[in-house]
């Protein structure tokens, strides 16, 4: 039977889970295979299903895909527009990422409440471009369990030469010189502990961070103590997960003029996202002449916009990104986490004095 809402329900009302892997009747197997046969023909010879040299997908189910160009004079070909496009597409493996499943939550011995996921850990550090050779510095400044330090950890621990270990998925410490990365987290040892973090590190054969650092990142001197963990200078990459802390109206109108007067003076107000904090925070670095990242550097960041928001209204504001002198790189990736919340992938690249 199916629910009012479309989905399959049982006997007992519940929902059937969706997302799991499901096998087609073997009668359709058996005749998308006699369709292929000028292809299976084609590549004729052994087959190594463990490890092929080369790997080809057929994807069924996409959205439609244009398979001839626009005619010149602008019009299309109505007759045939059904023919045009098509939900298939044929695809030859080139590339295969990390096994981020040693990474997921349940494996971690740091364990929090609001985990970041591995695959959005590695999306963030590879948005960030995150540099492969050399030791590069990397902070996290609102780290929590420091997932987006592990997967920095593991990308630049890997050589090039290397497809990441594939057979076991691990970070192969030894093959790369890794980084040198800084984590800054406000929660308590009872609900962060560092030992664990580094622990998460250790097992794995990453590099841990340099320092774990308890405080809050706003304060110059926590980033102060940032900058000294890696020699004193300014970091080469930022990667971050903010709070997702929600936006009110709590204060009283003599708040309401505290907030003013810090922004004339060029400050964050107390209802700014901690992201816009930050870039106020990176601003004063600036000004002091001890920038808390380099310019060509990035900042990737994720930012929750909700229902009835959009990313601009939600992203640091102008005068926070003069003052911190970056620079929006791109549009931004969304992704959807609930009917009433997204979170967008932003990343943001450090430009000279001149360009601010």
């Amino acid at each position: 039977s199916r629910g009012g809402d479309g989905k399959r329900a049982s006997k007992s009302g519940k929902h059937a889970r969706y997302g799991k892997n499901v096998r087609s009747p073997l009668r359709d197997e058996r005749k998308a295979i006699f369709a292929m046969t000028e292809l299976v023909e084609l590549f004729r010879g052994k087959v190594d299903l463990a490890e092929p040299d080369c790997g080809i997908y057929l994807l069924e189910g996409l959205k439609p895909l244009k398979l001839q160009p626009p005619r010149l004079d602008g019009t299309n070909d109505v007759e045939n527009d059904g023919a045009m496009s098509s939900r298939l597409l044929l695809a030859r493996v080139i590339a295969r990422g990390p096994k981020t499943s040693i990474y997921a939550p349940k494996t971690r011995i740091c364990i929090t409440t609001t985990p970041l996921c591995p695959i959005a850990s590695f999306t963030l550090c590879n948005i960030a471009r995150l540099p492969r050779r050399g030791t590069p510095s990397i902070l996290d400044p609102f780290a929590g369990s420091c997932a987006t330090l592990l997967a920095a950890a593991h990308i630049t621990s890997v050589d090039d030469s290397s497809s990441a270990n594939d057979s076991n998925g691990g970070g192969g410490g030894d093959e790369g010189s890794g980084c040198n990365s800084v984590a800054v987290e406000i929660a308590h040892e009872g609900y962060v502990n560092k030992q664990n973090i580094v622990q998460d590190f250790t097992t794995r054969s990453l590099h841990p961070p340099s320092e774990i650092i308890r405080g809050d990142c706003l304060s110059d001197e926590v980033r102060e103590r940032a900058r000294d963990a890696i020699g004193g200078g300014s970091f080469d990459v930022i990667v971050t997960d903010p709070p997702y802390g929600i936006r009110e109206a709590m204060g009283s109108e003599d708040d309401d003029h505290d907030d003013d007067d810090r922004h004339e003076a060029g400050g964050a107000s107390s209802y700014d996202s901690p992201l816009t904090k930050l870039f106020y925070a990176m601003g004063r670095d600036r000004d002091a002449g001890m920038p808390l990242l380099k310019v060509g550097g990035r900042l990737a960041a994720f930012v929750p916009v909700r229902e009835g928001e959009c990313l601009e209204d939600c992203l640091p504001n102008l005068e926070a990104r003069v003052m911190a002198g970056l620079v929006m790189e791109g549009e931004g990736k969304e992704q959807v986490l609930s009917d009433i919340l997204s979170r967008w992938l932003v990343c943001f690249v450090c430009v000279g004095g001149e360009e601010r």
